[in-house]
């Protein structure tokens, strides 16, 4: 437990306050929310290893060790979120979770390049590996890099060197299983079948079509180059006043479209399932 007087140290804590800040942006929520649930997972997981006189004195000394615990539990925070979004989002629009900025973590290198990557498809990757030990390495490695890795699992260099080559060696050797959760066209799948089960979610609800159109632009001129649609610029543009012929002909290269991506995804999940059933045997 906490007391008082500790609690009002930990608010006043930069430390504290700074992750309450970067969980409230990414969380969207208010500094006043965000701080109740960082408390929460504080509180509920990372102090209930120390005694309430341990933990006020941790506090009051701004001890090192535990201004990590206090931004690990905004992490675990914001991986909960992503996990949740992530699985949602494999129902919805899992393709356009590669544009929530709030998800987007920068990746860098030894040289100082960097690369994006969204939070949603790191959470795939790293749980590609076989046990949390090292899946919990290759998340910290990518999120912050060699040094901070090494400081917070208290590795040396050489315990650190033998992990990395260790993953780096199951990446490899799995390759194929790893290609499956990160290439492209999986994302474009997904994309396309949740978009088509929209669409046709609108057309039984005799929701707006035209609306499904002027948000899908890239993917109906997709559609329209492989359909028998005679005049694709009314499809486009004037769906209400589109021929009945030219609407039928979009909907079954619609409907064909939907059936591809779905038979493509299924396909690639059980690749998947069968990946890691053969893992852990």
């Amino acid at each position: 437990m906490i007391n008082e007087n500790a609690l009002n140290g930990l608010l006043k804590w930069r430390t504290f306050k700074t992750n309450v800040h970067l969980a409230a942006n990414q969380l969207k929520l208010s500094d006043l929310d965000a701080t109740q649930e960082l408390l929460n997972e504080l509180i509920t997981h990372r102090f209930k290893r120390y005694s309430t006189s341990q933990l006020s004195e941790l506090i009051t000394a701004h001890d090192t060790n535990l201004g990590w615990s206090i931004t690990y539990a905004r992490l675990d925070l914001i991986s909960r979120h992503f996990k949740r979004l992530g699985k949602r989002a494999q129902m919805e629009h899992a393709a356009e979770l590669e544009d929530v900025s709030t998800g987007i973590i920068k990746l860098a290198n030894d040289n100082g390049d960097t690369t994006e990557i969204s939070e949603f498809k790191l959470q795939q990757v790293a749980s590609m590996f076989p046990t949390d030990k090292t899946r919990l390495f290759v998340d910290m490695t990518l999120r912050y890099g060699k040094t901070e890795t090494m400081a917070v699992l208290k590795l040396n260099n050489k315990q650190y060197q033998r992990r990395l080559r260790n993953a780096t060696s199951y990446a490899t050797k799995h390759s194929d299983k790893f290609s499956l959760v990160t290439d492209k066209e999986r994302d474009s799948r997904l994309y396309t079948l949740n978009s088509l089960n929209e669409l046709f979610s609108i057309i039984d609800q005799r929701g707006n079509i035209q609306s499904w159109i002027d948000g899908h632009v890239k993917l109906v001129n997709e559609l329209l180059a492989d359909s028998d649609v005679r005049y694709q610029g009314a499809v486009l543009n004037h769906w209400e006043t589109a021929s009945k012929s030219d609407q039928y002909a979009f909907i079954r290269e619609c409907i064909g479209a939907q059936t591809k991506a779905q038979q493509w995804l299924d396909q690639s999940n059980e690749a998947i399932k069968q990946a890691g059933e053969a893992q852990s045997n």
